[in-house]
This record gives structure tokens, C-alpha cells and sequence, in this order.
């Protein structure tokens, strides 16, 4: 059995990205900005199902592991376990932009941004110009839907805070008995 660590990135090119990265950090430094801070509204939602299968259905609908992206800093404190990006030809204009965060096995919390495509405008791209998060996370999130994939929307803290509430009722429904 595969662990979570062994199923998140292609070997070959992961393993690129990681002796180059900070290669790439220093040659981002001199154009832009090299990591990003994704923001709330970026958050398309929690997907419940095997990373590998959820990057699966992904590369086999046209998205593509971005290993030159930058280090995406979330807002939930976890490191983010890839990013993928989706143009709809080769030399489009805006692509999505896709980053995921793997809890478990089983639990991805989904972040995306429509962005200018790095092969067609690489320094709007890497001056992160014209970056569309709310509607790159509302085009994702549909695109998840669209393939049948349950996602919920709310996010991390508002599902736990949801959780303490009813456990509070819950407990002082039993004290009330």
C-alpha cells in the first residue's frame, strides 16, 4: 500500500522540482513575487475521496501537475500537496489554477484562482497580474460537480465551529433531560 506522500506528485518531475526549487525561487525573486498566499476566496472546498484518484480524474480531463508553480502558503497552516493548472489550448490566454491540500488520504481541501497562462504571458504571470480568485475557486468548484464529485463548501473552520455547536446542544440536551 502506497503511502499519502508516494501518491501526491509524478516521481520524476516532483523530484525536478524539489533540487530546483530554489533555483526557481531565485529566478522568480527577480521578476516577481515567489510564493503565493492563497486567499479564502479561493477555497473551492473539501473533496472526500484518494488524492491519486481525485489527480487521476484530473489529468484525465486536461489539467496538468505545475511543477514550476510557486510556494503556495495556505490559509489553514497545512503545505499544499499540488498544484495543477488547466488552459483550454496550449497558448491560451487564462488558465485555472488548482492547488491541493491533502488532510489524509481521503480528505483534499481544494483551492483555485483563474490566472494568466505562464506560457503565453510569463511575467503578468509571475508579476501575478490579473489574478481572479473568486472566479477561478466558483469555475472549479462547478467543474468538480459537473464530474460528479461531491465537494463541501463550507470551509474547515466553519464545519468545526458547526460541529461545537451541536455538540453544545447536544450536551445541554442531555443536562436538561
Amino acid at each position: 500500500m502506497r503511502t499519502i506522500d508516494e501518491t501526491l506528485q509524478p516521481d520524476v518531475s516532483y523530484r525536478v522540482r524539489q533540487r530546483l526549487g530554489p533555483l526557481i525561487t531565485r529566478l522568480a525573486q527577480t521578476f516577481g513575487q515567489p510564493e503565493y498566499h492563497l486567499r479564502d476566496t479561493e477555497y473551492v472546498g473539501t473533496v472526500q475521496r484518494p488524492i491519486d484518484e481525485f489527480t487521476e480524474t484530473l489529468q484525465e480531463h486536461g489539467f496538468e501537475w505545475d511543477p514550476l508553480a510557486w510556494y503556495h502558503l495556505p490559509p489553514v497552516g497545512s503545505e499544499p500537496d499540488g498544484s495543477w493548472t488547466y488552459q483550454r489550448t496550449l497558448l491560451a490566454d487564462r488558465q485555472i489554477h488548482t492547488i491541493l491540500i491533502a488532510h489524509s488520504p481521503e480528505y483534499i481541501d481544494v483551492f483555485a484562482h483563474e490566472e494568466y497562462n505562464w506560457l503565453r504571458h510569463p511575467i503578468k504571470h509571475v508579476r501575478q497580474v490579473g489574478i481572479e480568485r473568486k472566479a477561478g475557486s466558483s469555475a472549479m468548484r462547478r467543474w468538480i460537480e459537473s464530474h460528479g464529485i461531491a465537494v463541501e463548501t463550507r470551509s474547515r473552520r466553519r464545519r468545526q465551529v458547526a460541529h461545537a455547536i451541536d455538540d453544545l446542544y447536544n450536551y445541554l440536551g442531555s443536562i436538561i433531560r
